[in-house]
């Protein structure tokens, strides 16, 4: 049975949304494996550092299993989407094997894509034309610029509050400590930032708000292309730059589209309301 663009908007939500449980994932498991090495250098007893090191191990080879999961997802997701707005936006279908191979990357069963299924995901009206897909491309960006915003908040406030609490026990204990439970303190200060430097929690938040800026770039082009009635070179273009944006960045915190969904919806609505009437007072 042939995919269609409707078919595709549920694998992209179903698959976006799976690589965001599995970043949490991978967080979590980052933040647990940090954990045997803070212990250890409080730790003198010799069973328990075997135990804490093979603990370590169990940990490490499972984030690998995780990490390798999340970027087959991501890499799914990212593939419905393009697909979502070529087939979307253009109209047309895809060859058979291009079929089999869209199949073969998903990750999620087709019951569960068809329950994520939104009909009029994107809002454009127009019939499928570069314009079509020059209007989806202007709403992806216009919530993916939020979204990807909060993120870099929400990961730039996880990286303060870890410095935060690393320099608020160092205050606390250092003037009031002997030499060797200073020494202590540093060694777990140490182990505890192979968290935030394999989880690149500054990385992120920089990934993100450079993804957010990509879509804010690509939203300004596609309002200005909306008065020249959408060229399709310059959509073309502009969905080629959205792609690599979109991609370069990790995938949104678990919960941020969710949480803004409607808010989010009810500014595209504003949105579109408000360049429809400059467009009226332009052309009268």
């Amino acid at each position: 049975m042939a995919i269609a663009a409707t078919d595709l908007v549920g694998y992209l939500r179903a698959e976006f949304a799976k690589a965001s449980k599995l970043r949490l994932r991978l967080l979590l498991v980052q933040l647990l494996a940090a954990i045997p090495g803070a212990l250890g250098v409080v730790i003198q007893d010799d069973k328990t550092l075997y135990y804490l090191a093979v603990a370590g191990a169990g940990l490490l080879a499972y984030w690998w299993l995780v990490r390798a999961k999340y970027q087959r997802v991501r890499a799914a997701a990212h593939t419905a989407r393009r697909a979502s707005l070529i087939l979307g936006g253009l109209g047309g279908t895809l060859s058979p094997d291009e079929h089999q191979r869209l199949r073969q990357l998903f990750t999620v069963d087709e019951n569960e894509a068809r329950f994520r299924i939104v009909p009029n995901y994107y809002a454009s009206d127009l019939p499928p034309s570069p314009a079509r897909l020059g209007e989806m491309l202007e709403e992806s960006a216009f919530y993916s610029r939020d979204i990807h915003r909060i993120s870099a908040t929400i990961m730039g406030g996880v990286f303060v509050f870890f410095v935060a609490m690393a320099a608020m026990i160092a205050m606390v204990t250092i003037p009031y400590a002997d030499r060797v439970t200073a020494l202590t303190a540093a060694r777990v200060f140490l182990a505890s930032s192979v968290f935030l430097l394999s989880s690149d929690v500054l990385g992120a938040a920089r990934e993100h708000r450079a993804a957010a800026d990509g879509a804010e770039d690509v939203r300004a082009r596609m309002s200005a292309a909306y008065a020249k009635g959408f060229p399709q070179n310059d959509v073309l273009l502009a969905m080629v730059d959205y792609n690599s944006a979109m991609e370069g960045a990790p995938e949104a915190v678990p919960g941020v589209y969710r949480g803004n969904e409607a808010r989010l919806n009810q500014r595209w609505a504003e949105y579109k309301r408000d360049r429809a009437a400059a467009r009226k007072a332009a052309e009268a």
